[in-house]
């Protein structure tokens, strides 16, 4: 697969997925991702960024400022 900006080779990798919420910050560490070896840009699959939503609306509820969690492809 290539980048989709730069047209760079895509490789699997991890990264931290941040957002920034009205009431909280939410990390999300060691997602898995295809990452271009020429520029960076990452590419989420669909089964990941679900479960990142998941675990993005899950916290928002409990989390009063920030929150740092490890990726994991079950529900908690």
């Amino acid at each position: 697969m290539n980048c989709f900006f730069c047209g760079g080779s895509m490789e699997e990798g991890v990264t931290s997925h941040v957002v920034t919420l009205e009431k909280c910050i939410i990390i999300v560490k060691n997602v898995p991702c295809l990452k271009c070896g020429q520029c960076g840009e990452t590419f989420f699959e669909d089964s990941v960024a679900e479960r990142l939503e998941e675990i993005v609306s899950t916290l928002q509820t409990v989390v009063t400022e920030i929150a740092v969690v490890e990726f994991t492809r079950s529900a908690a």
